[in-house]
């Protein structure tokens, strides 16, 4: 599918923001197309939806987030015309919550794969990825303190338990 028709399909059924980047890769320089689409988390799963309709499957690559102090932002890394040389097209999908209201539909549903990064997220931010079945920690050990998230800014725990541990470290050191 053409990129032109790819962002009139999503203009025409979302209300959103879109940018394309053409970047040159590899030692031809041959331009891949990146779209990047900001939404509402109220269009999140209209979208969904519809990346199913631009293309039966679309290639899931990773969950990514960034806090932006009152917000996080979950981008979602997709590809779609996938394995077609010269074809392919990433599209990322942008969405803001607010960290008084970190809630978002899963993805694994459509796309079982998506759980690993879903779960990282929810255990390193606090993300709650609604109808998310498995959420042990993956990273985390399982006596984490609940609530604590240690990729947040806001955070303060882990360098309160990393001064701890170093205390602990000091008089270990003392008792040699």
């Amino acid at each position: 599918m053409k990129t032109e028709d790819v962002i009139n399909m999503i203009k025409k059924r979302i209300d959103c923001e879109i940018n394309i980047k053409e970047i040159p890769c590899g030692l031809k320089k041959i331009k891949r197309t990146n779209i990047f689409v900001n939404i509402k988390r109220e269009d999140f799963r209209k979208f969904m939806d519809l990346l199913f309709e631009i293309q039966d499957y679309p290639h899931f690559a990773v969950i990514s987030v960034t806090d932006l102090g009152e917000d996080m932002e979950l981008l979602y890394h997709f590809t779609i015309d996938y394995g077609k040389q010269n074809d392919e097209k990433t599209i990322s999908l942008r969405v803001k919550l607010p960290k008084n209201d970190l809630r978002i539909e899963t993805i694994t549903d459509l796309i079982p794969g998506a759980m690993i990064s879903e779960r990282e997220i929810h255990e390193m931010v606090g993300v709650d990825f609604i109808g998310l079945e498995d959420t042990r920690h993956f990273f985390l050990p399982e006596n984490w303190p609940e609530g604590k998230y240690p990729w947040r800014r806001d955070e303060t725990f882990p360098s309160e338990m990393l001064n701890k541990l170093y205390e602990t470290w000091k008089e270990d050191d003392k008792d040699e």
